[in-house]
């Protein structure tokens, strides 16, 4: 990878940082002299150069992985947590939860023995008085 200029470095920085994206931005904060057309030609052209192109996607990586825990880090807090006797009861339960719903060891089961009507089932709903569910429109004041 050839090495970057100052002004290509600072245009970098630039767009990465307080530009937020914007190639004109970063032009303009780099140094780069002219009107917003010139500054946004010259920030196309210094974006399709692979040099430019090679240090924003290695910066990118670096800053996501800084910010994002793997998977076996984040079950590590969440098991700390969870052993931690000076945390309330309610947080370390709620640590372990996670961390269960994260392992895939949490799962909710509605278990229901019997059988249902579809008259207990309406009679317990929120249906409307006079709703009439076998038939095709509901027939008012029934």
């Amino acid at each position: 990878m050839q090495k970057l200029d100052l002004r290509a470095r600072r245009f970098v920085d630039a767009f990465l940082g307080s530009a937020n994206g914007n190639g004109t931005e970063a032009c303009r904060q780099a140094g780069y002299a002219g009107k917003p057309a010139v500054l946004a030609v010259q920030a196309s052209r210094l974006l399709r150069r692979a040099n430019v192109r090679q240090a924003i996607d290695a910066r990118l990586r670096r800053r996501e992985k800084r910010s994002i825990l793997d998977a076996d880090a984040r079950d590590q807090l969440l098991s700390e947590f969870a052993e931690m006797t000076e945390l309330e009861v309610r947080d370390r339960i709620r640590a372990i939860a996670e961390l269960n719903k994260c392992t895939g060891r949490h799962s909710i089961k509605h278990l229901h023995s019997g059988k249902l009507t579809l008259e207990q089932v309406l009679g317990e709903s929120r249906m409307p008085p006079g709703f009439d569910p076998t038939a095709r429109t509901a027939v008012p004041g029934r």
